[in-house]
């Protein structure tokens, strides 16, 4: 007996230092992606402070080689206490972009670092956006949606920063109010050289879901439903805690099919039943096709995808691929490796995008190709 009460005592002592390092372990990847992320921060500021070029460079000034913005993943399924912790709004039609005001002017900048507005900075009201009386000129950043047709109107997501006021750190809730507080004490909806206005979240309840899901129904251009969870920061890339909902209803552009040369979706239902989706993901040094995800999802291997006609891939490069079964692909999910026969090089990517798919837009096809409509709700 007591040689089992040793054995025991001795077996939990075990367990706790097994137990005690892993979470050591877990703290230490905490603080290096804490680290790295600040970083990251640090060096986008720097490239969105720099003044930009004039002249001809302007449509070649690429300032940096990662977006400075989040990016949602695809809801598959409804996060936990959704009705609670979440916000919702409609997306309207239009590309993100970052806006910086600073020295005395103001820019967009798409993803890719592009200009896509004519006639380069501007003056707005934005503080940093114009010139100021005292000489000292801060910087804001916001997180907006240009629409090309409306090259006079920016719709404010997100603020990282504000007047020199770094708010990355702060929750999602926090910065919405601050933003549309700020925004109307300015009179940014005004008539100036471009109008500013806050697109509009609410708690994701049923009710709230359910309207700007017939908001969106309703918009010309719709893309879709933006989820924020109320606490999360401010994350360059990726992140689960804010997530997009498209189907045939409520986005124009929620599926790619027909031509692989077409960018855009379409309403139609026979949309639906195309077969011939596509995605982008990254070629590795050992010939991996990766997912942006952190860390990222090994989906196949790039000799197993190719053919004869396909193109050579590189290390690093970004390739589009046709997705031939999505059915099995999204069961494979909790597969470490998917089948490698549900995909088939279509091309390389455009030379505009920047990051591959996550995983959740790869398995997403299926899931709203069968369900459609709010079925989540249900």
């Amino acid at each position: 007996m007591q040689g089992t009460t040793e054995h025991g005592r001795g077996s939990r002592f075990k367990s706790r230092g097994y137990l005690s390092d892993a979470a050591e372990n877990r703290r230490a990847t905490v603080l290096k992606r804490q680290q790295e992320s600040r970083q990251n921060i640090n060096e986008a500021l720097r490239c969105l402070q720099k003044p930009p070029p004039q002249g001809r460079q302007l449509s070649k000034f690429r300032p940096w080689r990662r977006p400075p913005l989040s990016s949602p993943e695809w809801m598959n399924y409804p996060p936990a206490r959704l009705g609670s912790e979440w916000a919702v709004a409609a997306k309207c039609e239009g590309k993100r972009c970052v806006v910086v005001a600073a020295h005395g002017a103001t820019t967009i900048r798409t993803r890719s670092g592009r200009y896509p507005r004519k006639g380069g900075p501007f003056t707005s009201c934005l503080p940093g956006g114009f010139e100021s009386e005292g000489g000292k000129v801060g910087t804001t950043v916001l997180d907006c949606i240009f629409n090309p047709s409306e090259p006079n109107v920016l719709r404010a997501i997100d603020v990282m920063v504000w007047n020199d006021h770094m708010l990355y750190d702060c929750d999602f809730q926090f910065r919405y109010f601050w933003l549309r507080g700020r925004l109307v004490e300015i009179g940014a909806d005004r008539d100036y050289p471009v109008k500013l206005t806050a697109v509009e979240f609410s708690t994701a309840t049923y009710e709230a879901v359910t309207e700007s899901y017939e908001y969106a129904k309703s918009l010309p251009g719709a893309d879709g439903l933006l989820f924020y969870h109320w606490q999360v920061h401010y994350v360059l890339g990726t992140t689960p805690l804010i997530l997009q909902w498209k189907d045939a209803n409520c986005s124009e552009y929620f599926l790619e099919g027909g031509q692989e040369n077409e960018s855009q979706g379409s309403r139609s239902e026979e949309m639906l039943d195309v077969p011939h989706l596509y995605t982008v993901l990254l070629c590795d040094s050992e010939g991996m096709l990766l997912t942006s995800d952190v860390p990222p999802v090994v989906v196949s291997r790039a000799e197993a995808v190719s053919t004869d006609r396909s193109p050579a891939a590189s290390e690093g490069e970004l390739l589009r691929f046709r997705v031939l079964n999505t059915a099995q692909l999204c069961n494979v999910h909790e597969s470490e490796v998917s089948e490698v026969a549900q995909l088939r090089i279509a091309g390389k990517a455009s030379p505009v995008r920047t990051l591959p798919d996550s995983w959740s837009r790869v398995c997403v096809h299926p899931w709203t190709s069968s369900h459609g409509d709010l079925h989540f709700l249900d």
